[in-house]
């Protein structure tokens, strides 16, 4: 005959489990402000794409034929920034396609981006020719149609266009001097959301732009940057990328661009979606905690106080 099993007294079990449970739990919701902190995990204001001053410049990019079908860009000295490498990008006479692609995300719907880019045209660039000349695209995922949004000279004039189309005039584009531009887009199919902010030389020239078709005209944008133009341009056009820089904030993309922009200025605008980086930081804090609960049960069965 077996021998009988010994009586489990409850009432003692059942406090200390709550006791254990409440204590777990008590843990995890105190470390939770600091475990969700974006700033815990990485600097919210460092760049997602900066152009180095020296090393491999063409490295930081994604290239391909189709891109540089006129040409492959060239690293040399910048010509107005001392002690930096430039990337030149020239065009013949009927050529049209020198780009480069970013090394960064596409831009997607509810993004805030920021964008500093330092340029500087030859002095020879035909800044009047009869035609468009794209410097900075930010183009759909589909190849039918020009882009949301794209920084161009035309007619001795920095433009902002909108699908080809609805100029908005950023100021002069002049040979031989340089383009300092940063711009705040915010990225959207509705028109009502996707805003766009330009500052040139530090001067707010367009603000709170919304383009008839939103920021995005499908699921996405990619960048490129480089020069591109109308074949029916028949003089030879030069320009230099000094610096390009990609950021989630204002404080992000600090640069020569941004050096003469009030403080305070940029960050000012349309406020950002909302921010869910720390969500998958929440459920790791839940999974701990359903961790800390297993660990508890197992260790009481071990110690003979969860019985069947």
């Amino acid at each position: 005959m077996l021998p009988a099993r010994p009586s489990v007294d409850r009432s003692r079990r059942r406090p200390r489990v709550a006791a254990i449970v409440v204590a777990a739990v008590a843990c995890l919701l105190a470390a939770l402000p600091v475990l969700t902190a974006p700033a815990a995990l990485a600097d919210a204001n460092a760049p997602i794409f900066s152009l180095p001053a020296q090393g491999d410049l063409l490295g930081e990019f994604e290239r391909n034929d189709y891109n540089e079908q006129d040409g492959a860009p060239e690293q040399v000295a910048a010509p107005d920034m001392p002690g930096r490498q430039a990337l030149r990008f020239t065009l013949e006479g009927g050529e049209q396609r020198s780009e480069l692609l970013p090394r960064i995300p596409y831009q997607r719907e509810g993004d805030l981006q920021y964008y500093a880019y330092s340029g500087y045209l030859a002095p020879d660039f035909p800044v009047d020719a009869d035609g468009w000349q794209i410097l900075l695209q930010w183009h759909q995922f589909s190849d039918e149609g020009s882009p949301p949004i794209a920084v161009e000279v035309r007619d001795g004039r920095l433009v902002l266009s909108e699908e080809g189309r609805a100029y908005q005039d950023l100021g002069p584009a002049r040979p031989g001097a340089p383009i300092d531009l940063v711009l705040r887009i915010r990225f959207s199919e509705d028109p009502d959301e996707g805003v766009v902010d330009v500052w040139n030389a530090g001067e707010h020239v367009l603000q709170e732009f919304r383009p008839e078709s939103g920021t995005l005209l499908d699921e996405g944008n990619y960048l490129k940057v480089g020069y591109y133009r109308s074949t029916s341009i028949d003089e030879t056009g030069t320009v230099y990328l000094d610096d390009l820089r990609v950021g989630p904030t204002a404080a992000s993309v600090g640069g020569r661009a941004t050096s003469n922009i009030p403080a305070g200025e940029l960050e000012t605008g349309p406020s950002p979606a909302s921010d869910t980086s720390s969500t998958p930081i929440v459920w790791l804090a839940v999974a701990l905690v359903a961790l800390v609960l297993v660990a508890v049960v197992i260790r009481l069965r071990r110690d003979g106080h969860v019985r069947r």
